[in-house]
């Protein structure tokens, strides 16, 4: 297919996080273009990085035939619509995270994307990360012997922001804090069985706008295993996670900018600690991965395959169904 033409639809802070990594991987990828609203900081993000392109409009820049790949950076309830409009403009799509605020609007996306044969993932990034298979790695060998118990948690207190506390716009801690001690859990657990009535507990708050400011979820997976999560927007819990096993642990100190974790010994009291440091700021494994899935003319990604997707999306359902949140 030869170089592939970056372009990103949203101009806010994940935009610009985004645009520094492809302006990183320039010599992999090609920085085209950035869309907003708001063409003063569409041009803003273009210029910081070296983009080629600034549009004022969405619909401008899926006009372009020029572009390849589009990472949308809109807020949550928009996902679903302008990743729909990307695939119809026969752009590939790479959508931050969560992908969809439903199950069945994830499939439509993934049914759509089939039908056209474009490529589809959300960026779930640190499923990309060297860690995360570092960490399989270790579990894999026997070092901490039967796995037996995960611990992740991720809180943050941002209740100021706008888009976390509206619910019109998918807010609340789970959707935005909360999906990655999920992914923690299901990048090393897998899920549990959901038809089984005792697989998920749970216990939130919600604020006043009626969407989840902290929660705590179990999962039991029916085998000896538990899962422990945790989130919060009101509550600075920072984050980490863990897996205990018969024979050991293995720590990792941060949660989601993961370059590095501890693995520790019950027997003999030792401890070493796995560096894996990132080439850049984390973005870069996520973006490698969709351009040599597109190259090869696969449309997913095994990292993360559109049945995680769907299915991490479905347990949020559930729970802020469970909840009774607003959104």
């Amino acid at each position: 297919m030869g170089e592939l033409r970056f372009a990103i639809l949203g101009a806010g802070h994940i935009a610009g996080k985004m645009a520094r990594t492809l302006a990183f991987l320039r010599n992999e990828v090609r920085p085209y273009a950035v869309a907003s609203r708001d063409i003063g900081r569409a041009r803003a993000i273009a210029d910081e990085s070296g983009f080629e392109k600034a549009y004022g409009s969405y619909e401008e820049m899926l006009a372009d035939d020029a572009i390849d790949v589009v990472y949308v950076a809109t807020p949550n309830n928009l996902h679903v619509e302008h990743a729909l409009a990307c695939l119809v403009h026969g752009k590939h799509v790479l959508c931050e995270k969560p992908f969809a605020l439903t199950a069945d609007d994830a499939r439509r996306v993934f049914d759509e994307a089939k039908k056209r044969g474009l490529f589809v993932m959300e960026a779930m990034w640190t499923r990309f990360h060297p860690a995360a298979r570092l960490i399989d790695d270790v579990i894999a060998s026997g070092e901490i012997g039967t796995p037996r118990y995960l611990q992740a948690t991720f809180g943050l207190a941002i209740s100021g922001k706008e888009r976390v506390v509206r619910p019109e716009l998918g807010g609340g801690a789970l959707l935005d804090l909360g999906i990655y001690p999920l992914n923690f859990a299901a990048m090393h657990f897998g899920l549990p069985d959901m038809s089984r009535t005792e697989a998920m507990t749970s216990a939130a708050t919600l604020l006043e706008t009626g969407v989840d400011d902290q929660s705590t979820i179990t999962f039991d997976y029916g085998d000896g295993r538990i899962a422990s999560l945790s989130t919060s927007i009101t509550a600075g819990m920072g984050a980490y996670g863990r897996i205990a096993g018969t024979l050991g642990c293995i720590e990792v100190p941060a949660l989601t900018r993961c370059e590095g974790f501890i693995v520790r010994s019950v027997p003999s009291g030792n401890e070493r600690r796995v560096e894996c440091p990132f080439d850049f700021n984390g973005y870069e494994y996520e973006v490698r991965a969709v351009a040599k899935a597109i190259s090869e003319g696969r449309v997913e990604c095994q990292e993360m395959p559109w049945s995680a997707t769907i299915a991490l999306a479905g347990v949020m359902e559930a729970l802020r169904r469970q909840w009774r949140c607003t959104c």
